[in-house]
């Protein structure tokens, strides 16, 4: 049997409580514990409000003296759907009054293109934000690119690791803070910041890095304050005081183009710096 708890049900105060949101919760078995204000939903439970339903081995809704809900705790093979937006995780806190959705124990989430993992996941329902502590994103490149600098070579994988993710969907935005370092084939890039910019099929065209940012690339690097990197043609624009090495070069500059992969290194007022081994004399 399949218990229901809505909002029509408020009627009677014995039958259910009232909340703050329309929220619907199901399950295999329902127990009612009205003097420590907790209603418990165990098996296949299932709890919709607006647009996310979220599903679990067990649901312990607490409620207030006005009888409306305040929290809805989820426990075992939580999952959350929210349109293009999904969650799993062991455990979640669902906020009914803010629509803030919380998971946690090795959480995943995905929106869009983008796949996300990390040690908590945090949904603000009926909105487009999603925030994830301790980040691990992968990203499908459609298009690719070919060894040339041109577009051709095949779908590749955009990793990026950081401290904090933040994704809004709406502004086609996403942000990620603190020790963040994004691969793409042979190109490594650190900073303390980066913004990926998405067109409309959600496939990241411009990297962002602010705050001092480093590429490396085989025998190659470039750093500087800012980096904007056009992924796309696979093209990296370094300023604010830039630096490159190529081999056994040094340069410093305006502005380091940095061609990913190819051997190309652009420098804007070079000034070049020839590192040359020293040989030991010969003992005698």
């Amino acid at each position: 049997m399949s218990f229901l708890l809505v909002i029509a049900l408020a009627a009677s105060p014995d039958a259910g409580v009232l909340l703050s949101r329309p929220v619907q919760v199901s399950a295999d078995k329902l127990e009612l514990l009205n003097k420590e204000q907790r209603a418990v939903y165990t098996g296949h439970a299932k709890a919709i409000r607006d647009t996310t339903t979220l599903t679990c081995d067990r649901i312990t809704v607490e409620y207030g003296a006005d009888r409306e809900v305040s929290r809805i705790l989820a426990r075992g093979n939580v999952e959350a759907v929210d349109g293009e937006r999904w969650a799993r995780g062991e455990e979640a806190d669902y906020d009914n009054k803010t629509g803030t959705l919380v998971v946690r124990g090795k959480p995943q989430a995905r929106q869009g293109k983008r796949e996300v993992q990390g040690e908590l996941v945090t949904i603000i329902t009926g909105s487009d934000r999603v925030t994830v502590e301790k980040a691990r994103t992968r990203v499908e490149d459609e298009k690719g690119l070919a060894r040339d600098g041109g577009v051709g070579a095949g779908p590749q994988k955009i990793t990026i690791d950081a401290d904090q993710l933040v994704l809004d969907e709406q502004k086609n935005v996403a942000v990620w803070k603190g020790h963040v370092v994004a691969k793409r084939s042979d190109t490594t890039i650190t900073a303390p910041e980066l913004t990926a910019l998405y067109d409309d099929g959600g496939n990241i065209t411009r990297l962002q890095a602010r705050g001092g940012v480093e590429a490396t690339e085989k025998d190659r690097w470039a750093r500087g304050q800012r980096g904007d990197y056009d992924v796309d043609k696979g093209v990296l624009v370094v300023t604010g005081q830039p630096q490159a090495k190529q081999g056994n070069n040094r340069m410093k500059g305006t502005k380091v183009t940095f061609f990913t992969g190819s051997d190309f290194l652009e420098v804007e007022n070079a000034t070049t710096v020839i590192e040359v081994e020293s040989k030991k004399p010969k003992k005698k």
